[in-house]
C-alpha cells in the first residue's frame, strides 16, 4: 500500500476514540519492527523521523526503507516529520515523500508561531501533505524544568483559548498539546492535566497529539484518548526495549543477525503492547472500508 496522509488515519481514530501510535525510527531494524508488527495486527501506524534521526540515517536512505516496507503492506502507513524546526526542513521532507510534517514553533512568540505555521500549512497543503502544529512547551522527562511529575507550571502548558485561536488562524490538521507529558524516560509518574485537555477538546475540532507517550501510565493513556488524543508519540520506550534486549543478550556470538534478531523481537513486543493499549488493532480494516465507501459516495454524486 502506498503511504497515506495523516488525515486518513486520524480522522477515523478521532471519531472512533482510539489512538494511533507514532513510533520514531532511524534505521532498518526499527522501521521493520514497527511496520511488520502493525501489519501482523492489521493496525494503522505512523512512522516518525526526527531531524536528528534524519541527520544520522540520511533522508534518502531512511525514507527509502520506509517507503519500501510500506509498499508491501496492506495497512495505512504515514511517514511523518517529527519536530520540524524550519520551512527548509519541512520542504526537504516533502520533496522526499513525507505525507505529514510537524512544525514546532512552540518556543517562538505566539503570533510568530501562528505566522510560520500558517505559511507551512499553505505550502504543505499544495503538495497534499498534512501539518501538525504545537503550542505550549513539551520538555524532557529526565530532570529538566519541563518534567511535570509533582506539580504543573501553567505557563508551560497549552492555554485552551489560545489553542482555539491557533487552530482557527493556521488551518493545521492536528495539534500537539502540552498537558504535562515530556520527552524521554520519566524519573517519576507524570502529572497529566486531563481537565486542561478536556477544555482544549471542547473548543477545538481537530485531532490532538500527545508527545512524550513513553512511560505514561496506561490509565492516563486510556483517559486522554477519550478527549481527542488520537496520535501518541512513542520513541524512548521503543529505544529502551531494543537497548535492554541487546544489553541482556550480548555474548561471544559476534554475528549481528543473531543479537539484532533478539533485540528486534523485544521491539516487536513493545509495538504490539502499544497497539493493544491504544486499541489500534484491526482498525486498518475499518479505515480501508471507510475510504472505499467515501470514494463510492463521491462517484454517485
Amino acid at each position: 500500500m502506498a503511504l497515506v496522509r495523516m488525515r486518513e488515519v486520524l480522522s477515523d481514530s478521532y471519531k472512533g476514540n482510539y489512538g494511533v501510535p507514532a513510533f520514531n525510527v532511524f534505521n532498518l531494524e526499527f522501521a521493520k519492527s514497527v511496520i511488520e508488527t502493525a501489519t501482523k495486527y492489521n493496525a494503522p501506524v505512523i512512522v516518525s523521523v526526527h531531524p536528528i534521526e534524519i541527520e544520522y540515517a540520511g533522508i534518502e536512505e531512511i525514507t527509502g526503507i520506509i517507503k519500501s516496507l510500506a509498499s508491501r503492506t496492506h495497512i495505512p502507513v504515514v511517514l511523518h516529520l517529527d519536530h520540524g524546526d524550519s520551512i527548509e526542513t519541512v520542504m526537504k521532507c516533502i520533496s522526499n515523500g513525507f505525507t505529514s510534517v510537524m512544525y514546532d514553533g512552540s518556543e517562538l512568540p505566539f503570533e510568530q508561531n501562528i505566522a510560520n505555521t500558517k505559511e507551512i500549512v499553505r505550502i504543505a497543503h499544495m503538495f497534499g501533505v498534512d501539518v501538525e502544529g504545537e503550542i505550549g512547551l513539551i520538555g524532557g522527562a529526565e530532570g529538566d524544568d519541563y518534567a511535570h511529575t509533582e506539580e504543573f507550571d501553567a505557563d508551560q502548558l497549552t492555554d485552551p483559548l489560545l489553542a482555539k485561536e491557533f487552530v482557527d488562524k493556521t488551518g493545521i490538521d492536528s495539534l500537539a498539546v502540552a498537558i504535562g507529558s515530556a520527552h524521554g524516560l520519566y524519573r517519576g509518574e507524570p502529572k497529566i492535566d486531563v481537565d486542561r485537555l478536556k477544555e482544549i477538546y471542547n473548543v477545538t475540532d481537530i485531532p490532538l497529539v500527545l508527545h512524550g507517550g513513553s512511560g505514561t501510565p496506561e490509565h492516563i493513556v486510556k483517559e486522554v484518548i477519550k478527549y481527542g488524543i488520537t496520535k501518541i508519540n512513542i520513541a524512548s520506550d521503543l529505544k529502551f526495549a531494543f537497548y535492554k534486549s541487546l544489553k541482556d543478550n550480548l555474548s561471544d556470538d559476534y554475528e549481528p543477525r543473531n543479537f539484532l534478531g533478539i533485540a528486534n523481537k523485544a521491539s516487536n513486543q513493545l509495538v504490539k503492547e502499544k497497539l493493544e493499549l491504544f486499541e489500534t488493532i484491526n482498525k486498518a480494516i475499518q479505515i480501508r472500508e471507510d475510504v472505499s465507501n467515501e470514494k463510492k459516495s463521491h462517484s454517485t454524486v
